[in-house]
């Protein structure tokens, strides 16, 4: 959560970092995973920089341009089709040398947007337009700092349209929660967006598409100069925006450009809104981003005392300045460092000016902001009472998603399992990865064996099973067991499973799939011993056990004991409570998890609600 006067220290200065030698009390294994992605991520990061470096022709950076658009648009899961904005001006705000219009349209049918534009007070013919993508604070676009922004333009004779992101400002959406922060809908609404493979961003990048259509159809627009920026979150989405929408001829993104990279390594977790399946295999990341605008115009914003790591800020223009200047555009992209924290400060604010006076309206200017006045959050409502949801017919990023679950369901694509979980062709354990095991046996050699796969260990009900006379044994899978992570010395504010979860989706490899994998390489193990492996699952040890079957027949048969019954169970609850470790990307397109039971035929496959060792063995046709 980001406020504007609550600024984390700087993780800027962190080192590249291993945790072999945790604090005193941490678990042996409770480094593993995370090691293992810093391995990864050290690795794709070094193949994708020599990509970006032999990017020296034309020919060549319009391959990366059309690449980035192309991995882009197909991550957030494209664009919906478009549909009458239905804009109304509601109120207006007339102030010395400007105006703010009041607005509210329809980025969707009934998905309602609220905005405010600042135009000046007299227009003699069309000027030049930027919209602004708001950060994370609460109040959006009454933040005084956005505020400023957009009258400042407003002074120098552009129009700048300022929008609330959803679960911000007026655009509260979910009376499920009443927290303050300016995230907390991002992350109710951000995780099932997942499962329909239209990720939060799909959401954020297409307000800002149709922001650009409303600014088109006002004749005091010209639409041949359209330019966006944004801070933070809102910079975050202007980076992902600008690859995709030619119309926007200057950019500037303040306190967010750094890269993927080293926002892992410095531990941010990121919004799940700037969470991209998929952009580390394609090579992708902030450079590319930045590079895929070329030739238009792009600026990067930075404070210097900001969190968000400098060293990739400053790597990331050190490596994308040379692909312009190799363009002959070297005039394109700029980067400009301020003192102060993470805020949308007067000299941001100023280079935002002087960068859309020269790319933009191409006339001259003097940057340099006059005193403005902030308004009251009330005053620039474009609602009765503050909410969009009050608003007759009103529809949440919930009811968008659920009802495009429901679409999905009645046309499922076959689905090719093993790609959406990330499987290589031969399974087999990956190197780094542990898996701790305990064997419980009364049986006679080459029995049956049961293996019980769960986050944490039940030896209670290990024994109840081992009690029949089958072998029992407990796995844990990466991430789970003794393989927890268990990292005390860096005082996490987060959940590392989140964390690993939201690392592995951007690898193109969800950790549901790499618990997959590990659990097949153990079975395949185990059946040098065993003429049949069967798998419990507790919890969300069952929706892995249920995926593993559905890929490989060595699985004898599966109970899932307290388990997700379906993912369009998450679809159906505003707010659900399950780990998105469980989650598949996209995986609501082509199957839900009772299509992977009845895949396993004729296999046993069993759901139970509690751990009821006999059950869940008759089951399975044990004894």
């Amino acid at each position: 959560m980001i406020h504007r006067r609550s600024v984390l220290k700087t993780l800027a200065g962190l080192p590249s970092l291993r945790y072999a030698d945790a604090a005193a009390g941490a678990s042996p294994r409770g480094a593993m995973l995370w090691d293992w992605f810093l391995k990864e991520l050290d690795a794709a990061d070094a193949s994708r920089r020599a990509r970006l470096e032999a990017v020296r022709t034309a020919a060549d950076l319009d391959a990366l341009r059309q690449r980035v658009r192309g991995k882009l648009l197909a991550a957030i899961g494209g664009f919906p089709e478009r549909t009458p904005l239905n804009a109304r001006q509601v109120g207006t705000l007339e102030r010395p040398g400007y105006a703010i219009e009041k607005i509210v349209f329809e980025s969707r049918p009934r998905y309602y947007v609220t905005a405010n534009l600042y135009r000046p007070a007299r227009i003699a013919s069309p000027r030049p337009a930027v919209i602004q993508s708001c950060g994370h604070y609460k109040e959006a676009k009454a933040a005084e700092d956005y505020q400023k922004a957009c009258a400042g333009l407003a002074q120098k004779g552009f129009i700048a349209l300022v929008f609330d992101p959803m679960g911000q400002g007026e655009r509260r959406m979910y009376r499920e929660t009443s927290s303050d922060s300016g995230t907390a809908e991002h992350n109710i609404a951000g995780r099932p967006s997942l499962l329909v493979g239209r990720p939060l961003a799909h959401f954020r990048i297409w307000d800002a598409v149709r922001a650009l259509d409303y600014l088109e159809t006002r004749p005091d627009v010209d639409r041949a100069r359209l330019g966006m920026f944004g801070h933070s979150g809102g910079g975050m989405m202007t980076l992902l925006t600008a690859p995709l929408e030619p119309r926007l001829k200057a950019v500037m993104s303040c306190c967010a450009v750094t890269t993927f990279y080293h926002k892992s390594k410095a531990l941010l977790i990121a919004d799940p809104e700037q969470i991209v399946p998929n952009i580390y295999p394609d090579g992708i990341d902030h450079p590319e981003l930045i590079a895929a605008v070329a030739p238009r115009a792009f600026l990067i914003g930075v404070c210097l005392d900001d969190f968000v790591p400098l060293d990739g800020t400053r790597r990331t223009y050190g490596e994308v300045r040379p692909v312009f200047e190799r363009a002959g555009i070297a005039d394109q992209v700029g980067m400009v460092e301020t003192p102060g924290p993470h805020l949308l400060n007067k000299g941001l604010r100023e280079a935002c000016y002087a960068w859309m006076q020269k790319h933009l309206a191409g006339e001259p200017g003097d940057p340099r902001e006059p005193e403005l006045p902030v308004e009251s959050e009330r005053d620039l409502r474009c609602t009765p009472d503050g909410r969009v949801m009050s608003l007759p017919g009103a529809r949440s990023v919930f009811d968008l998603n659920r009802d495009y679950a429901r679409e999905l369901a009645a046309h499922r694509r076959p689905a090719d399992l093993p790609r959406l979980l990330g499987l290589a062709a031969r399974i087999r354990r990956e190197p780094g990865i542990e898996l701790p095991s305990s064997l419980i046996s009364a049986a006679a050699p080459g029995g049956a064996l049961v293996m019980l796969v769960a986050p944490k260990r039940n030896p209670a009900f290990a024994k109840a099973l081992a009690a029949s006379g089958c072998a029992v044994m407990e796995l844990d899978l990466r991430g789970w067991g003794e393989t927890t992570p268990d990292m005390p010395a860096r005082k996490a504010r987060f959940s590392w499973d989140d964390m690993c979860a939201f690392r592995a989706i951007e690898m193109g490899r969800p950790l549901a799939g790499m618990r997959v994998l590990d659990l097949l390489a153990a079975v395949e193990d185990a059946r040098a011993k065993h003429k049949q492996v069967f798998v419990v699952g507790l919890d969300a040890g069952g929706i892995v056990a249920l995926h593993a079957a559905a890929v490989s027949a060595s699985i004898a048969g599966v109970a899932a004991v307290r388990s997700l019954p379906s993912y369009q169970e998450v679809m159906e609850r505003p707010i659900h409570p399950e780990p998105v470790s469980s989650f598949v990307p996209g995986a609501l397109a082509y199957y839900d998890l009772p299509e992977l039971a009845r895949r396993i035929r004729p296999r046993p496959f069993l759901a139970a609600a509690e751990p009821d060792a006999r059950r869940i063995l008759e089951g399975l046709g044990l004894p």
